[in-house]
């Protein structure tokens, strides 16, 4: 079986671990009755093939292996059965396979190996829906386009399909072409003494048979050990039973996302005809300079950094009010440093603690000089009104006023159009809020509040009354962040308003 090892630049991406509990399971799944053909697209040390010579002695199994000193064990476990034919290719390029296809498919394909530029561009023409860095989903249809009419597919992949924006292309796949039979998760660690670059996987098994509107697939989640794998083949398989996902819903859901059952409010909020926050706002990611050591310096507040940033002198820095006049060309005075707002989790606001060269000279360095490292990137945003956002989070989602300051490319920039700017409030405590944190973990489980996940947001816009309710206890909480750090107990009253906008069992 192949896992991933260790993040680095491999085109193998390969560690190989024999876990008999998910082997097992996987071939039951299977369902082979002893003549099918069977295509194993990357082979690794032939754990599948092992087992699958525990129900037929004498398998019909193409292998693909890439790497030449797997191929050689491969050729030496099985070279006294014929029937096991073992390749040595690359199963990710157009290499000539005679159009054959497969009754079953089995595979723990390489996670996130490297793939040069070249190879890269190759595989995004032949599958432009798909994300080409990630490799398991290029193996995931490429092996579906292989299956005879029925036929049936069994991988163990990353749980990241299930929801991250990346994925969408491989999710439509999916649900246009295919039945999914079932998808069991578990965390990484069923593989012992294995250090997986991601933290959930997931058992997925597919038939090649076109879905109808009304189908749907269970579930499984909450197993203890590895051990309970196989009990999934049986009767007992319904107490691991989390849900049943339609595809009608699916359909329906932002990006197709697999969203997984979660609390009455959130579901409804979700798959309802909300507003979304792209609907409302523009988000966007915010400005680099190439070389901070150069033109980013920090207040005397700042503690960290101090061997790397110098301490920006008073007097050069700019007070204006720059959203008047947003000077994206440059300022042509001596106060030319201005303030940026960077990353780090602080609600409400965080004070001006590092400033930005904004002179002509940095500008055109920016723009021209250094442009391939600098990322001047949406500055018709630049010294506006809007909120700013970690792009990683820590424990929950945290928004921080931008009041006509530069924002850093490790914000994502939110600001609302024209017709909405009497939102920026309700915004600016929605993304501090208990609502919005459990709303947009439910979008995407990580900690990673990306432009596109944070444009899916659903919003509610409450009554003018309660509308006004909430803008004003924004600016009561405003004004406190300014003094000290805003804590939960400041929060109680906001979050009793959005538990009530969103009809959250916690109001």
């Amino acid at each position: 079986m192949v896992a991933l090892a260790k993040r680095k630049q491999d085109e193998y991406q390969a560690f190989y671990t024999n876990c008999n509990y998910i082997t097992s399971y996987m071939t039951g799944l299977l369902q082979c009755q002893g003549d099918e053909s069977i295509l194993e697209p990357c082979a690794g040390d032939g754990a599948f093939i092992e087992e699958l010579k525990t129900i037929n002695k004498t398998p019909n199994i193409t292998a693909y292996e890439l790497n030449s000193n797997s191929v050689s064990i491969l050729k030496s476990k099985f070279s006294d059965i014929s029937s096991i034919k073992i390749e040595q290719e690359d199963f990710l390029l157009p290499f000539q396979l005679n159009f054959k296809k497969y009754d079953r498919v089995i595979a723990n394909p390489p996670y996130g190996a490297y793939q040069s530029p070249e190879k890269r561009k190759q595989l995004k023409n032949e599958y432009p829906r798909l994300y080409a860095k990630e490799t398991y989903g290029l193996f995931l249809v490429k092996a579906m386009e292989l299956l005879k009419d029925s036929g049936r597919l069994v991988f163990i992949v990353p749980d990241t399909y299930l929801t991250l924006h990346m994925h969408e292309g491989l999710r439509k796949e999916l649900l246009e072409h295919y039945e999914i039979e079932s998808i069991v998760l578990f965390p990484s660690n069923f593989f012992p003494g294995v250090n997986f670059g991601y933290a959930g996987l997931s058992i997925i098994s597919i038939v090649n048979k076109v879905p109808n509107k009304n189908y749907s697939f269970p579930v499984y989640n909450g197993l203890s050990t590895s051990k309970e794998l196989p009990d999934l083949l049986t009767d007992k398989r319904k107490k691991y039973e989390i849900c049943r996902l339609a595809y009608s819903q699916l359909d329906n859901n932002p990006s197709s996302a697999f969203f997984l059952p979660s609390k009455d409010w959130i579901n409804s909020a979700l798959s309802t005809n909300n507003l979304k926050v792209g609907d409302i706002c523009s988000v966007v990611t915010g400005f680099y300079s190439g070389n901070d050591g150069k033109y980013l310096r920090r207040s005397k507040s700042v503690t960290r950094g101090v061997k790397k940033y110098a301490l920006v002198n008073t007097d050069n820095v700019c007070n204006d009010d720059l959203s008047i006049t947003p000077p994206l060309d440059g300022l042509n005075i001596s106060s030319c440093w201005v303030p940026i707002v960077k990353g780090g989790n602080k609600r409400f606001y965080k004070n001006s603690e590092w400033f930005m060269d904004w002179s002509k000279e940095a500008i055109y360095d920016y723009k021209v000089a250094n442009k391939k490292r600098a990322r001047f990137q949406n500055p018709q945003y630049y010294f506006h009104q809007g909120i700013g956002v970690p792009m990683v989070s820590s424990s929950s989602i945290t928004g921080s006023l931008i009041d006509g300051r530069l924002f850093d490319q490790s914000i994502v920039g939110i600001f609302p159009k024209k017709e909405h700017k009497n939102l920026t409030n309700f915004l600016l405590g929605f993304f501090n809020s208990n609502v919005c944190n459990d709303l947009i973990r439910t979008i995407n489980a990580s900690t990673n509040n990306s432009a596109n996940y944070i444009k899916k947001i659903p919003i509610i816009i409450p009554n003018e009354m309660i509308l006004n309710e909430i803008t004003n206890e924004v600016k009561r909480v405003l004004v406190v962040s300014k003094k000290r750090d805003v804590i939960a107990d400041d929060l109680l009253k906001l979050n009793k308003y959005y538990d009530e906008v969103y009809g959250s069992k916690s109001a």
